[in-house]
């Protein structure tokens, strides 16, 4: 099990798992942002698009751990 921290519109929130679980996921499951909608699932539908980084990512399909801040 490894966590994380995740900086979301400026407030920063660690995140208990990052291994094999989805932006989605992270976002709604674990930091309660339930902005980001659960659609089809295959990263066609943009119901679960977010920003990031100011680029429009589909969260259903990408890994937490590729958008973390590995400074």
């Amino acid at each position: 099990m490894t966590s994380a921290k995740l900086s979301v519109n400026g407030t920063e929130y660690t995140l208990p798992e990052v291994d094999g679980v989805t932006l989605q996921f992270a976002l709604r499951d674990d930091l309660g942002l339930t902005g980001t909608k659960f659609g089809c699932g295959m990263s066609q539908c943009g119901a679960c698009m977010v920003l990031v980084d100011g680029r429009p990512t589909t969260s259903c399909v990408t890994p937490v751990a590729s958008v973390l801040d590995n400074r």
